[in-house]
């Protein structure tokens, strides 16, 4: 079992039966190398790398796909072919039961004995039924074998597969789209699809969504720029795919779709009204046919005229680059990073190799928004802070009241709280086979956006760059009239919809307090402003007093010193 780019290569080694990453010792210093080293070591804790020569490295490439050609026969179509309709019946009723329960994702995972298949609802796996072993590995066979239309030929239990589920099987339960991917564990075999609703040409406004009215101002004076690079970041499943398509759709619907929107994603999301959209076809089992496939489409992007360009991703060095170049020449181009906030964006595109200074522009990048998404509480059943209060421990009732005491913003009176048992209006049943299996949703009615959206200027850079995100981030809210993700989040926990015990765990209550020098970014601004002006008045007053026994001139000269002084010793 390998995977390798050429320079890279997690090999199983057959003597000591341990996983080596064996790096070519001449190519360590590239960009891609090294990226690609670090996605494998997160992929694969505890695994040992060492440098080898070039020969060495193709070697044991060699040794490995002979030992998986001995060891592991794919599976292929014929050999399952009797079993094949009843296999996909079961998959699509999965299908159906997702679309019907709102599931982002269906999991399965065998163990010894048993598959477990789960669905995640409103971000929470729920178990749904249980399955022989044997049962699992067929159904993850059928999928590939026989409902993919874009995979390898043979299933491999043995190492990692991915597929995109053919549009006659979705159009039979109402789905848009369906990407499979699997891969070995310790116990069996872990296969996850991702299920994306066909809700045809309808758009989530940004309302819905759940950003804020000053954020949707801010977004839509964005999408009004000719050119530049407008950023999402956000962990797999924040909703950033549905936030570029929303934004896609006020592109479109203020440029009278009069102009061209081009997408290129693996796969495309959704539909967006007026827009091309283009996916990603290749070896999905082939990393390099995969980044090969991600630059023939984006130099193709560019020659097929477009006004505006949707990369579903920037995957690496070589999309950064494309993203930035198609932003250069005069077009809007909408893209996501996996990036931990907004001012990581640009450290993060650095860090992968693109140059500080080509980075660093307020008329390139113009747009970086960072999202989570946090679960909404059921309006019917949800517990208030007078019923809750007592129940909860101590260190957790003062933790709530310290950072949900905002004035203006949030008070802990106004929260509420998930109960957990649910009621009528928000369980759902779910029904397979003509029998209830599991109960869902208990207290959550759907889920919204936590977000900070910043336009940054040349200052917000040239701070970000000498100073760092803490400094940026300060001038942000000081000065460009910034929302935190916290701020946001104080929103929504102020009108009682959401849970603050369970929306700490996806934006943390003292996040501005741990990312910034001041407790509370609404108000910090001012009071520096005035604690600065002050202390500045008695330093230069108290030099002038001294000056002046001296001479009107010495006197001027002692209070300017001791201004520039005072300045330095605050900043």
């Amino acid at each position: 079992m390998s995977e390798h780019n050429d320079a890279v290569l997690l090999y199983h080694n057959p003597e000591t039966t341990a996983h080596e990453l064996l790096v070519d010792s001449q190519r360590r210093t590239d960009v891609a190398v090294q990226q690609r080293v670090m996605s494998l070591m997160e992929e694969n804790p505890g695994v040992t790398m060492k440098l080898v020569t070039r020969s060495e490295l193709l070697r044991c490439s060699e040794m490995a796909r002979q030992l998986s050609e001995q060891g592991e026969k794919g599976l292929r179509l014929e050999d399952i072919k009797k079993e094949v309709s009843s296999r996909q019946g079961d998959v699509l009723n999965y299908f159906m039961v997702a679309k019907e329960i709102g599931a982002s994702d269906i999991h399965g995972t065998t163990l010894p004995g048993l598959t477990r298949i789960e669905m995640r609802v409103h971000g929470e796996l729920e178990t749904i039924s249980e399955l022989a072993e044997e049962d699992g590995n067929a159904q993850a066979a059928t999928i590939i074998l026989s409902m993919c239309d874009v995979t390898e030929p043979q299933f491999y239990a043995g190492r990692k597969q991915d597929g995109r589920v053919a549009a006659k099987f979705l159009r039979k339960v109402g789905l848009f789209g369906a990407r499979y991917s699997h891969t070995p564990t310790a116990d069996g075999l872990h296969f996850v699809m991702r299920v994306i609703p066909d809700d045809g040409d309808v758009v989530p406004t940004l309302e819905k969504l759940g950003f804020l009215p000053e954020q949707i101002r801010l977004i839509k004076r964005i999408l009004r720029l000719p050119e530049g690079l407008i950023i999402l970041s956000g962990p797999t499943g924040a909703g950033k795919s549905t936030t570029l398509r929303a934004c896609s759709d006020l592109y479109l619907e203020r440029t009278r779709y009069k102009k061209r929107l081009l997408t290129v994603e693996d796969p495309p999301e959704g539909r967006i009204r007026g827009a091309i959209q283009t996916p990603i076809l290749c070896d999905k089992a082939d990393e390099a046919e995969v980044r090969r496939a991600w630059e023939r489409a984006l130099s193709s992007a560019l020659r097929l005229d477009p006004d505006a360009i949707l990369p579903g991703e920037l995957r690496d060095l070589i999309s950064i680059l494309a993203g930035i170049f198609a932003a250069q020449t005069g077009h809007l181009v909408l893209t996501t990073l996996h990036a931990n906030s907004a001012f990581s964006i640009p450290e993060r595109m650095i860090t992968m190799g693109a140059n500080a200074g080509l980075v660093a522009d307020a008329q390139l990048l113009i747009g970086l928004i960072s999202q989570r998404l946090v679960q909404v509480l059921c309006p019917h059943c949800r517990v208030p802070w007078s019923v809750k209060k007592d129940q909860i421990t101590p260190e957790e009732r003062e933790y709530l009241e310290k950072y949900c005491s905002v004035e203006g913003i949030c008070q802990p009176e106004n929260l509420h709280f998930r109960n957990e048992a649910g009621c009528p209006a928000c369980r759902k049943a779910v029904v397979i086979g003509g029998k209830q299996v599991a109960t869902v949703g208990q207290g959550v009615s759907g889920r919204s956006v936590v977000a900070e959206v910043v336009r940054p200027d040349t200052m917000l850079f040239r701070l970000l760059i000498q100073e760092g995100k803490e400094a940026a981030k300060a001038y942000w809210l000081s000065e460009l009239g910034g929302i935190t993700r916290r701020i946001h989040l104080l929103h929504k926990l102020n009108a009682g919809l959401v849970d603050p015990l369970d929306a700490d765990l996806i934006v943390p209550l003292d996040e501005d307090e741990v990312t910034l020098s001041v407790s509370d970014p609404v108000t910090s601004s001012s009071d520096i402003n005035t604690a600065l002006i002050e202390r500045l008045a008695l330093v230069i007053a108290a030099s002038v007093r001294e000056g002046l026994k001296q001479g009107v001139e010495d006197a001027i000269k002692a209070g300017i010193t001791a201004g520039i002084a005072a300045l330095k010793e605050v900043a």
